[in-house]
């Protein structure tokens, strides 16, 4: 009788035990997926402020738009890409972008982005995170270096915005965002490789319109910032369209442009040419003013192309 009385109360017990073993099984389950909800909205948040970081504060520093488009990396092992990487051109300029990074290989710290979103989930620690980013790889860029006379081309444009912008924002501290309460991510960058990249050389004078394309010796750039401070996104990426332009102007004083500046010469010859024909000998005064500024520009030219080195200082 005794042993048939103990079966229910074990087989209670039993049952007690199961339940609040499910019950634990399903609250750690819950606690996950919660987690890893957050934890998802937190590492694409972060994402979106990057890009918007990378805009607001890349176009201050460039003086140009600057673009980022999809960043995709894993927080496993920190490896992705950054894609869509664009610097518009300044003002007065025909194309669209002088710098198109397309897709960048990058691998990060993951320690120093998971120390950066749990300090920022629980508001604690400096509100400037520093993400450390071990290399950079960017091949295939394009640079499109523009003459807008012969005196001034895109490249030394961007790269006087440059100067006069971060040496300004050195004297001030770096614009507060509107919400009190949001964090700003700087950058430790150990090495940026560019490599394979080209340069079309593009020239618009007196209406002739030629390109050239050359290849761009490869870019290596070292310690952009540091692990203990970091750099702002925007002096970051400054520093990297810096030494791609700097290359690119380099490259570019190397190459033969006469072929490609002798375009503004052929077109006012031919067109005191076609004056002298359509009118005759009573404008043959006016053709010889028309031949002496001929003889100027294909001079000039002959002399730009001669010294081509000036203008790429």
């Amino acid at each position: 009788m005794a042993e048939k009385e103990n079966q229910p109360k074990k087989k209670s017990k039993w049952l007690r035990k199961t339940f609040k073993w499910l019950i634990g099984a399903i609250v750690l389950l819950l606690v996950l997926i919660i987690g890893g909800a957050y934890w998802a909205y937190n590492y694409f948040d972060w994402h979106s402020k990057v890009r918007q970081m990378v805009h607001i504060y890349g176009s201050q520093v460039v003086g140009t738009d600057v673009n980022i488009g999809r960043i995709d990396v894993s927080l496993k092992d920190g490896r992705g890409s950054v894609s869509d990487i664009t610097v518009g051109n300044p003002n007065g300029y025909s194309k669209d972008l002088i710098i198109n990074l397309g897709t960048a290989a990058v691998k990060v710290d993951v320690e120093s982005v998971k120390k950066a979103l749990m300090e920022t989930a629980k508001k604690t620690g400096p509100k400037v995170k520093t993400i450390v980013i071990d290399e950079v790889r960017i091949s295939k860029p394009e640079v499109t270096y523009e003459l807008m006379n012969l005196n001034r081309n895109n490249a030394n444009d961007v790269m006087a915005n440059i100067k006069k912008n971060t040496a300004s924002s050195a004297k001030k501290e770096e614009p507060k965002p509107a919400d009190k309460d949001a964090v700003q991510y700087n950058v430790a960058i150990k090495k940026v490789i560019v490599e394979d990249g080209t340069a079309t050389i593009a020239a618009g004078l007196l209406g002739v319109s030629k390109s050239l394309s050359i290849p761009l010796p490869t870019v290596t750039v070292s310690n952009v910032g540091t692990e203990k401070q970091g750099i702002t996104i925007g002096d970051g990426l400054a520093r990297i369209f810096q030494e791609i332009l700097k290359t690119t102007v380099s490259a570019v004083s190397k190459v033969d442009l006469s072929g490609l500046l002798s375009g503004a010469g052929d077109l006012a010859n031919g067109a005191v040419d076609a004056a002298k024909g359509a009118a005759g000998a009573t404008v043959d005064a006016a053709g010889k003013a028309a031949q002496g500024a001929t003889d100027a520009v294909t001079g000039g030219v002959k002399s730009v192309s001669d010294g081509i080195g000036g203008l790429f200082k």
